[in-house]
């Protein structure tokens, strides 16, 4: 029996809530409605993206494929929440601080939903041995 499953929800659940708390602690209004609701749409959007490109990595069966699509991912990830929170701060349409942290949220689900996939996709491999 893995435990892993039960990690990953208890993860999500500390970073949804963190998430959520840090906003409200950041006051809502109009301006943090619009960020969060444009950072959450935008990670969204990403993780439908991400998640055909990742699971065609996985299932080529070449760990070197599903790396290079990890670490893609990471570095898109990476470009859209610099560009996202930048653009909201210069121009004032949203809170860049809700922007940033709905974006990360996103993230966090889908790489949960991420590891749970490939720990299924790669059961009884070299991967999941120790």
């Amino acid at each position: 029996m893995s435990f892993l499953p039960y990690m990953v929800l208890a993860g999500l659940v500390v970073v949804l809530a963190v998430g959520c708390a840090a906003i409200a602690l950041m006051g809502i209004d109009v301006s943090m409605m619009r960020g969060a609701g444009s950072g959450a749409m935008a990670g969204i959007c990403l993780m439908v993206f991400s998640w055909f490109t990742t699971l065609k990595g996985i299932k080529s069966g070449e760990k070197k494929n599903a790396i290079g699509h990890v670490l893609g991912g990471f570095m898109l990830r990476l470009v859209v929440l610099a560009t996202g929170f930048f653009l909201l701060a210069l121009t004032g349409w949203g809170h860049a601080g809700g922007f940033a942290i709905a974006f990360l949220m996103a993230v966090m689900t889908y790489l949960a939903l991420q590891i749970l996939v490939a720990a299924r996709n790669m059961r009884g491999t070299e991967l999941t041995a120790a």
